[in-house]
């Protein structure tokens, strides 16, 4: 069996619920191995690697045997020159004596061995191209194979016609709903409130099915503007999403960030947030109800919790409408549901469920 290193992101716990859901919905069997702050090792009979679907995932590296260190290519640049670089996790003495064995080994091999240091937090794919990186966690050593692409994130935002980063979701955290969510090529997925159309986007670049829904014509024409980039198979209804039977009979799955009540440039009152509250727990109620007559498989969607002037939490009645429409929460092995979620740049703190 091969194992993997994979190196989490600022949400580990929600990292690691996307990688739970990720092979689940690709059918890989998985056995846990080591699980730690932001770092996780699974072994797989068989296993295709693909960090670009992963919005959690910072890095993957291949566990290698000590032996197998010398069957690998040192030679990414000139003949006996070689940089390479070594990232620790949770093992001190190990990252010694695995420094210590590849300076006697670069030595009897008489290579000339430059140690790099990434230019950002981690290696980028183009700079992985020339340099060997190392990890070592626990009692493993890694050899990074793939790392994630902020840069690409940034790039598709600024090409985009239209945004909305204060009401907007990250492509982050877009590939991790969608994953929670079980899409794939293969499968229907809806976004009942598309927005701009960030998720929607992801997925036609993912070669799946999906549809969404905006309230808001004028949005939905941005959107549409948006998604036009590219060549896939969706559509967006002008419509209200708490009616969402309306618009469609049957749905594979649905991954989504609701309608959060208005923009807040600071803490609102509590009175303010007892007006939203209110109006959000109608909504909602209404949307899930509606929803369960027409989804197949699971639901990924965050709940807003909001934090008042007084600096007290308030949350919706998600309880209460869940039981109503009848859905229940997803098992994803050892995972506890729901998922806090915090955006620095945002005020309402988020939980996302995982339904079905």
């Amino acid at each position: 069996m091969k194992k993997y290193i994979f190196v989490l992101g600022r949400d580990p716990e929600l990292s690691y619920a996307e990688l739970i859901s990720y092979f689940k919905n690709f059918n890989y069997k998985y056995k846990l191995e080591y699980y730690e702050k932001n770092v996780v090792i699974f072994s797989f009979d068989k296993f295709e690697v693909n960090i670009s679907k992963l919005g959690g995932t910072v890095k993957i590296a291949e566990v290698i045997l000590e032996d197998e260190i010398r069957d690998i290519d040192f030679y990414l640049g000139s003949k006996n020159k070689v940089s390479y670089a070594i990232s620790m996790y949770n093992n001190r003495k190990l990252l010694d004596k695995f420094e210590n064995y590849l300076a006697k080994w670069f030595k009897s091999q008489k290579i000339k061995a430059l140690r790099k240091r990434p230019k950002e937090e981690n290696f980028s794919p183009k700079e992985l191209r020339d340099v060997l990186e190392f990890v070592v966690c626990d009692k493993y050593i890694g050899r990074t194979i793939l790392v994630s692409n902020p840069k690409e994130y940034k790039k598709r935002d600024r090409e985009r016609p239209h945004n909305d980063f204060k009401r907007s979701m990250s492509i982050r955290l877009a590939k991790i709903l969608i994953n929670l969510a079980g899409g794939r090529k293969g499968k229907f997925l809806l976004d009942p409130f598309c927005g701009m159309g960030v998720l929607m986007e992801e997925c036609v670049i993912q070669g799946i099915k999906c549809s969404g829904v905006e309230v808001d014509e004028s949005v939905r024409k941005k959107a549409l503007e948006n998604l036009g980039r590219f060549s896939g198979d969706f559509k967006i209804v002008h419509g209200n999403s708490a009616k969402i039977n309306k618009y469609f009979k049957s749905v594979d799955c649905v991954a989504s960030e609701p309608y959060m009540g208005p923009f807040f440039k600071s803490y609102p009152k509590k009175e303010e947030v007892f007006k939203v509250v209110k109006e959000l727990n109608i909504l909602y109620e209404e949307f899930f109800i509606n929803l369960k007559k027409i989804v197949k498989g699971r639901v990924a969607i965050e709940i807003p919790i909001f934090k008042a002037s007084n600096r007290k939490k308030y949350r919706l009645n998600t309880e209460s409408f869940l039981e109503k429409s009848g859905f229940r929460m997803a098992k994803l092995d050892d995972v506890e549901l729901p998922i806090l979620y915090k955006d620095k740049k945002s005020i309402i703190e988020r939980e996302i469920y995982v339904l079905e």
